[in-house]
C-alpha cells in the first residue's frame, strides 16, 4: 500500500530530526542543571534556545570546517551549554551596533552640512 511507505518516511523524518537534535537537546538540558531559580517558562526558553543556536552554529562550523559528525555533535553539545547565557549579551551587542548605524550611514553617505 501506499500509505505504508509514507509512514515509513515520516518515521524516517522524525529519527532524522531526533538524532540531528539530540546533542543540542542534551547540552541545553545539562546547561540548565546549574541554573537555579530559573521557571519552567525559562527553562523551556533556554532549552529551546540552546538547540536553535547549536544545531545553526553547529551545522554551519560542520559544513565551513567540514568536521567529523562525531566533533561537530560534540561542538553542538558545549555550544547548547553555553548558549542561553551568551544569547543575552550578543543581543545588546547587536543592538547597540544597529543603534549606530543610522548616523554611521549618514557621516558616510551624506555631506556634511556648515
Amino acid at each position: 500500500m501506499a500509505s505504508d511507505g509514507l509512514l515509513q518516511q515520516i518515521i524516517a523524518g522524525f529519527q532524522d530530526a531526533a538524532s540531528a537534535l539530540a546533542p543540542a537537546a542534551i547540552g541545553a538540558a545539562v546547561g540548565q542543571a546549574w541554573e537555579k531559580g530559573l521557571s519552567f517558562s525559562q527553562r523551556l526558553m533556554q532549552w529551546g534556545i540552546g538547540i536553535c543556536v547549536s544545531y545553526y552554529v553547529g551545522g554551519g562550523l560542520e559544513a565551513w570546517l567540514r568536521l567529523d559528525p562525531f566533533v561537530s555533535d560534540a561542538i553542538s553539545f558545549v555550544l547548547a551549554m553555553i548558549a542561553f547565557k551568551a544569547t543575552p549579551r550578543f543581543i545588546a551587542g547587536g543592538v547597540d551596533v544597529i543603534g549606530t548605524l543610522p548616523a554611521d550611514l549618514r557621516k558616510r553617505f551624506l555631506p556634511e552640512e556648515d
